[in-house]
């Protein structure tokens, strides 16, 4: 049902892979050998099960296996500094941080992880995949509901109260709230604000800046501003956010810069080349590895 036509999509055929009631779209198994409920196991179930470090990672398109694989770059890194580390990937095609968060609510007890690590941010732009007024309900979500009006489900739909915060906000809420949760479950977490077009440093390509000039004069309908605005906007506040409030966003570690000596970084607008993964899976990894050792040490 979910990427065919319907009065939202018309014209349109977007399809989501997986279809995740609860997320909307997650990662699907394609190619991938191991896969349960919407994550991708690596290196194998065997290894999640007995691994002394177990991670649980989320993230957006732009962490997709196998077209951006830097959770297993991060895991091979982590491996090659001796820890026994197996991983759960979770991702799905527009995950914003309210799908981020409900993976934490939902999925964090049953996988038991040592460290919830997500890459974060583009997808809360300027009401791009949440709706305006309801951050929870996600453009695939309203889709399917569409489809089931459209074909004799006779209930009205209500996707919670409204909700008139701003896409920054929103996004920072939803870390305060993912940080909560894991903080009473005994486990750390660490977000990345993940690069894209359009904000920070960064030695652009001519393929780049054509690619990019192509999206950032299109209006993000939501909020009728062109996407590039939105962007400046979103990432600006939210930086300014983690600047004034250090003590509750000090799980959060900003990567918008990452790009600063990396020319060739991009595919597209927002998704990360095979060199821009490695470059984020290379500065991924001292952080993993502080808190990894920090939480061995507070273990004894």
């Amino acid at each position: 049902m979910v990427g065919q036509e319907t009065a939202v999509n018309a014209g349109q055929v977007d399809p989501v892979g997986t279809f995740d009631p609860l997320l909307s779209a997650v990662a699907p198994k394609g190619e991938w050998p191991f896969y349960r409920g919407g994550y991708n196991l690596w290196p194998n179930p065997k290894a999640l099960e007995t691994a002394r470090i177990r991670l649980m990672t989320m993230g957006n398109s732009t962490s997709l296996w196998p077209d951006a694989a830097w959770a297993i770059e991060l895991g091979n890194g982590l491996k090659s500094q001796g820890f026994d580390v197996a991983l759960a990937h979770g991702a799905g095609k527009g995950n914003s941080s309210s799908q981020e968060l409900l993976r934490v609510v939902r999925d964090m007890p049953a996988l038991k992880p040592d460290l919830v690590l997500s890459l974060s941010g583009i997808c809360d732009i300027g009401y791009m995949i949440n709706a305006k007024t309801y951050p929870f309900a996600h453009k695939y979500i309203r889709r399917f509901v569409d489809y089931a009006l459209e074909h004799g489900f006779s209930t009205a739909a209500t996707y919670g109260y409204p909700d008139l915060a701003s896409p920054a906000e929103i996004w920072c809420r939803n870390q305060k709230m993912s940080r909560a949760l894991t903080q009473a479950m005994g486990v750390d977490q660490i977000v990345f604000l993940q690069p894209v077009q359009g904000f920070g440093s960064y030695p652009w390509t001519d393929e780049e800046k054509a690619f990019y000039a192509r999206k950032a004069e299109v209006v993000l309908k939501s909020i009728n501003k062109p996407y590039g605005d939105c962007v400046v906007e979103f990432y600006t506040q939210v930086r300014a956010a983690i600047a004034a409030d250090p003590d509750d966003y000090h799980h959060i570690i900003d990567l918008t810069e990452v790009f600063a000596d990396c020319p060739g970084a991009y595919r597209d607008h927002r998704h990360q080349s095979a060199k821009g993964v490695a470059k984020i899976a290379q500065q991924m990894l001292p952080h993993v590895v502080a808190a990894l050792n920090k939480g061995v040490q507070a273990n004894g």
